[in-house]
């Protein structure tokens, strides 16, 4: 990873995260266009060190935790971003910024020096694999936190004198539509990033790669997410179901990415 743009990137980010500090000592908004257009320059520079550390590396930088840790961050930010576009959801920053600095900050301080990888990793299933299922863990993460402001404008609207800042969430049907079009969209690549993985590893580690503790928490992942669609679309769930269950999605999501260092065959995420 390129340390110089990465700690670029993280210094635009620590304004956001200052924002969101701010935002929530005083409960109301604080200077979110600074912060805003701080954040818009940490994604172009996070961008810049990912295109310059893949070129130095000849092939697509998601072989270690430090890369993959990178990567999620920077779909997180561009994530946030297009949200911003379709909705202006000033209040998403206070909870998305700080999330993406922490993960661009453990990138940064866990990056290593480069070292030979095994052919396998750099089969190209492997880079296809590993960015569609990191898509699909950001619309969930990004699906989480509609649940937690879902959670949060509910309680406000049943006090008698709402914080300040609260005035700024945007209603609960906006979120609520949020939380779904997330699952909506991170649902297909999720799953073609399982399907892509099952195969090529099955090619690569015959009959024993289904015993792979990393694997079947993800298809347990994969299951939690269909049940989180199909709550949607054909239960029905809405309102704080929903974001009840988006919440205890990204639990499981965390405990599927922890897995990587228990696994034997997903250990390249593990260094």
């Amino acid at each position: 990873m390129s340390s110089l743009w990465l700690w670029v990137a993280l210094g635009f980010y620590s304004l956001g995260l200052a924002h969101a500090l701010l935002t929530v000592a005083r409960r109301r908004q604080a200077w979110f266009r600074s912060a805003l257009l701080a954040f818009g320059l940490g994604f172009i520079f996070h961008f810049v060190a990912l295109v310059e550390h893949g070129l130095a590396l000849g092939r697509f930088p998601v072989t270690n935790i430090s890369e993959a840790t990178s990567l999620f961050a920077f779909l997180l930010t561009l994530g946030f971003l297009v949200v911003y576009w379709a909705y202006e959801m000033t209040s998403l920053s206070v909870f998305a910024f700080p999330v993406v600095f922490v993960m661009t900050l453990a990138s940064a301080l866990s990056q290593r020096p480069a070292v030979p990888v095994s052919p396998l990793v750099k089969a190209s299933w492997v880079p296809v694999h590993v960015s569609f299922a990191l898509v699909g863990y950001a619309a969930l993460i990004l699906a989480c936190l509609a649940g937690v402001m879902y959670l949060i404008q509910e309680r406000e609207l049943k006090r008698h004198q709402p914080h300040a800042f609260y005035y700024r969430l945007p209603p609960l049907d906006t979120i609520d539509r949020l939380g779904a079009r997330a699952l909506t969209v991170g649902f297909p690549f999720i799953t073609l990033g399982l399907l892509i993985g099952a195969v090529g590893a099955s090619g690569a580690w015959g009959p024993d790669w289904i015993r792979d503790p990393k694997v079947a928490l993800s298809f347990v992942l994969w299951f939690i997410y269909l049940l989180l669609v199909i709550s949607r679309v054909s239960a029905g769930w809405r309102g704080r179901r929903a974001a009840v269950l988006a919440i205890l999605g990204m639990v499981m999501a965390l405990a599927s990415w922890s897995a990587n260092y228990l696994s034997a065959h997903h250990a390249f995420l593990g260094h």
